[in-house]
């Protein structure tokens, strides 16, 4: 699923499954340092036992762990979890136990060979 969630160098279009997801949540919230996912000591965090995003997974529990960890980001208020505004989250679209679609990227502009030339963006 391809949206625009917040990265190193600000808000990007990336292409998320909940398990990369969960990874780029990890890596936003250590500063985008690699190595201090590997040695968090957040171990009360819902996404602690998913945050290096390899190895055998349990998919039914990524999802528990993704839709308890935004309840505690919206101080355990599903109905603040439905309503969340941080659209850039790359947990947004998975904070439902169904795939939020309403944020995905269909397709962009295309570009042609004279884009840029006489100043149009397409």
């Amino acid at each position: 699923m391809r949206f625009i969630a917040l990265g190193k160098n600000g808000q990007e279009i990336m292409t998320l499954n909940r398990r990369k997801a969960i990874r780029e949540r990890c890596l936003n919230c250590v500063g985008w340092i690699p190595s201090e996912v590997r040695n968090c000591d957040f171990t009360w965090c819902a996404l602690h036992p998913y945050r290096m995003g390899i190895g055998k997974q349990d998919a039914t529990g990524r999802v528990a762990a993704i839709r308890k960890y935004c309840l505690q980001c919206c101080n355990d208020q599903p109905v603040e979890v439905r309503l969340c505004p941080c659209r850039d989250c790359s947990l947004y679209p998975y904070r439902k136990r169904r795939v939020d679609r309403s944020v995905e990227i269909k397709s962009e502009a295309k570009k042609t060979a004279y884009s840029g030339i006489f100043g149009d963006n397409n």
